[in-house]
């Protein structure tokens, strides 16, 4: 197993993820940091990390490319039969390797994943997402997972899973992360493997921690409105585009996205108290007017309870 780390600006956390990742046994080969042109002393841990065990190895970029680019090198790089991604504000949870390579085995898949839990480092407290595997074993194809990979759906968002992949696979077809995305590329990379034939499946168990945004830890710059935008592009891929179930499934994405781009946009300008701004957003956008009223309403009905 190949472990990458794509760390930009991780000084503070990214000591925990590594750990996370050492604790999981032999099975871990590698743990690729992948320095993405940090500015702060992020380098300076990676290397340290890697003196005092030498599963840890540092790629350092030379210059900013994001996620998705730095995800790339640490591919180019890695020597596992299989390649598992873990955020430098992320944790996997005790066993969570060897829970997914004995699956990954027993199914003879290609990709497998797990639920996450959501962590807050402020308050050291973490809960469940909701996430709608049932059985033991959930095979995932590419209807199921575009009926789940969406905002406002019937639970969590799959494409924020953190899957394991069977890395000849990905060799043999190409696959890579792409490299415009500087959010929401798991959804891309997922989707692409899934459209090429890949096996994927999930395990009913929590294994992945992740550190919800509000911790302020993410380096990601938030961008919604580029995710519409990369799923209309989607909506020309001839893997697809015939396929009028996948398209309908695809265009409730975008349209879920542009929902959250405007509660988004719109609970930042109240944060920020620019009110002519929201005002004027208000005007253009419904959806952020829909956004502003239902706020609107909860400050009210939070009022009348008290």
């Amino acid at each position: 197993m190949s472990v990458l780390i794509a760390a930009y600006n991780a000084t503070p956390f990214l000591e925990r993820a590594v750990n996370s990742a050492l604790a999981q046994g032999d099975l871990v080969l590698e743990i690729l940091i992948i320095d993405d042109c940090s500015t702060d002393a992020t380098h300076e841990v990676a290397g340290a990390l890697s003196r005092k065990d030498k599963r840890v190895v540092v790629v350092r970029l030379p210059k900013n490319g994001g996620p998705a680019e730095a995800r790339n090198a640490g591919l180019e790089a890695a020597r596992g039969d299989w390649v598992a991604i873990l955020d430098a504000d992320d944790a996997y949870a005790p066993g969570r390797v060897e829970r997914l390579v004995d699956m990954a085995a027993s199914q003879e898949a290609d990709i497998v994943t797990d639920k996450f839990a959501y962590y807050d480092p402020a308050s050291d407290t973490s809960w469940p997402a909701t996430i709608g595997f049932t059985k033991d074993v959930t095979l995932i194809d590419i209807e199921t997972f575009l009926a789940h990979a969406r905002p406002f759906g019937m639970d969590t968002d799959w494409g924020l899973l953190k899957p394991i992949f069977k890395r000849k696979f990905l060799t043999d077809r190409s696959l890579r992360y792409p490299s415009y995305s500087r959010h929401g590329e798991d959804f891309l990379f997922v989707t692409d493997a899934l459209l090429e034939g890949a096996r994927y499946v999930a395990d009913n168990a929590p294994g992945y921690i992740y550190t919800h945004r509000r911790s302020g830890w993410s380096r990601t710059k938030v961008n919604y409105d580029g995710q519409v935008d990369q799923s209309h592009r989607l909506l020309l891929d001839r893997r697809l585009s015939g396929n009028l179930k996948l398209v309908s499934l695809l265009k409730e994405r975008i349209s879920a996205m542009k929902r959250l781009s405007a509660e988004y946009k719109a609970q930042t300008l109240i944060r920020e108290r620019k009110l002519v701004p929201l005002a004027i957003a208000g005007i253009t956008d419904w959806r952020i007017a829909a956004s502003i009223l239902k706020k609107a309403k909860g400050k009210v009905t939070m009022a009348q309870a008290n």
